[in-house]
């Protein structure tokens, strides 16, 4: 993992939360967390104006209608070269380019996306002043930022963010059926990634008495988002027990159930 990605990962491994409940019907816009690198920009240099012109670039795909797009800033073929070689060698090198990506949940409207993207770009700001490297998400979409390339990069199964309801039940007709709907999710982002060719399938269950969804992040080998995805199940049952709704987001994926009595969104 390149240290960049690491420390964006320690960072966000430090929001993790557990005895919070799953928001009901949230918009989605709504935030959920940030992870900020503690590295920052110097403000009025290159880095930051290849920043603000990806992050607009950002904002105006969306309205194209695509769920998930990736972006480079101000990386000319020499530059974009010397990273690799100082990347090949071990070394640190310092880029003015800006990469980064959004990835908008599966279901949503075209204008809810565009919504979603443009709402959690405004927030970077406030959530991750001047930070090198930032990824916030939102109930509805996903934002990522940093100063090396967030395509092609190696399986990452860390956890993001966790939060489980505080309300439990050992019943074990619930307990059945979120085994069920986890088992069904996973199968069913793991299939739709293989037969498409690619990620970033979103995957709703079917009704019952305990919902769910799931999907990977574009970009990634369905091989990666077969891992994670199994990462993420263990990690609900694991570490939620029996709660009755959990939300978990990977960095290479995110799964969501909850119990249709509690109303859980």
């Amino acid at each position: 993992m390149h240290p960049m990605i690491s420390c964006l990962a320690a960072v966000l491994l430090l929001l993790l939360h557990v005895g919070v409940a799953p928001a009901a019907n949230a918009a989605p816009g709504t935030f959920v967390h940030a992870g900020c690198s503690p590295s920052r920009y110097a403000p009025n240099t290159a880095f930051e104006s290849n920043l603000n012109s990806l992050l607009a670039s950002m904002a105006s795909a969306a309205s194209s209608g695509a769920t998930y797009n990736s972006f480079t800033s101000g990386a000319g073929r020499e530059e974009a070269e010397a990273v690799v070689d100082a990347a090949a060698d071990g070394a640190g090198a310092a880029s003015s380019a800006a990469y980064g990506m959004y990835q908008c949940r599966g279901g949503l409207r075209p204008g809810e996306c565009v919504s979603c993207v443009r709402d959690t770009v405004a927030h970077l700001g406030a959530a991750c002043a001047n930070a090198r490297a930032a990824s916030l998400q939102s109930d509805g979409c996903l934002v990522r930022y940093g100063a090396r390339s967030l395509v092609g990069r190696a399986a990452d199964t860390s956890v993001a963010y966790l939060r489980c309801s505080a309300g439990t039940s050992g019943d074990a007709g619930f307990l059945s059926a979120r085994g069920a709907v986890l088992a069904e999710l996973q199968r069913g982002v793991e299939e739709a990634t293989t037969a498409a060719a690619s990620s970033g399938a979103y995957k709703v269950s079917a009704p019952g008495p305990v919902r769910g969804v799931a999907q990977c992040l574009g970009g990634i080998p369905a091989s990666q988002c077969a891992a994670c995805m199994a990462q993420a199940v263990a990690q609900l049952g694991g570490t939620c027990g029996a709660a009755l709704a959990a939300d978990v987001y990977l960095v290479q994926c995110s799964v969501r159930y909850w119990a249709n009595s509690n109303n859980y969104r």
